[in-house]
């Protein structure tokens, strides 16, 4: 097979399209922490964003297989080739984002069994608080369980007592305690 060369490349450049765009961040493993789950993915975002530059590269650098190929294999070719260049677009974007606004790991807690995570988009969507009932497996595996979706609370804390979660948060309006019931929440060992 004359296109033995352009099978590492089309790898290179398809195998992050595919983990972007079919496969939950890091792979769908959930594993110690979402943070942590979090902070992989910005770094597989900087691995993946390497692997399409090479691929890149690999085909750019195989033009001779260009001129010597067939036109179905030319249009596949400069197809994936469009494919890695948009992904490389929106991968930098990503990634200077990361490193002008900071990535949104700090916006995670963990408390008990209960973690929140305050979505904060800047002006691209209003912030709200994410909360989910979370159980861990001996392995250090977890899954999440969403209780609710409040919009921002200011500064809060929160602690859980007798099947309650109980939120006290402080916001332009003064002091607030919130309550929301943790019936049917728990983990199975």
């Amino acid at each position: 097979m004359k296109n033995k060369a352009l099978i590492l490349p089309f790898l290179l450049i398809l195998l992050p399209l595919i983990d972007s765009l079919f496969i939950p961040q890091t792979f769908g493993i959930q594993w110690h922490s979402p943070k942590l789950m979090y902070q992989i993915g910005v770094v597989l975002m900087i691995v993946k964003l390497t692997m399409v530059a090479i691929g890149l590269w690999l085909l750019l650098k195989a033009k001779r297989l260009y001129m010597e190929a067939s036109k179905s294999t030319r249009i596949l070719k400069f197809s994936v080739f469009l494919l890695g260049g948009l992904q490389v677009v929106i991968m930098t974007a990503i990634c200077f984002w990361y490193l002008v606004a900071g990535t949104q790991a700090k916006h995670f807690m963990l408390q008990d069994n209960i973690a929140v995570f305050t979505a904060d988009y800047g002006v691209f969507a209003p912030v709200h608080h994410e909360f989910s009932f979370i159980c861990f497996d001996a392995n250090g595996f977890y899954h999440m369980q969403p209780i609710a979706q409040l919009p921002w609370l200011g500064t809060f804390t929160f602690t859980s007592q007798d099947s309650r979660l109980i939120i006290q948060h402080k916001n332009q309006s003064g002091a607030n305690t919130q309550e929301i019931s943790l019936k049917g929440y728990g983990c199975l060992q």
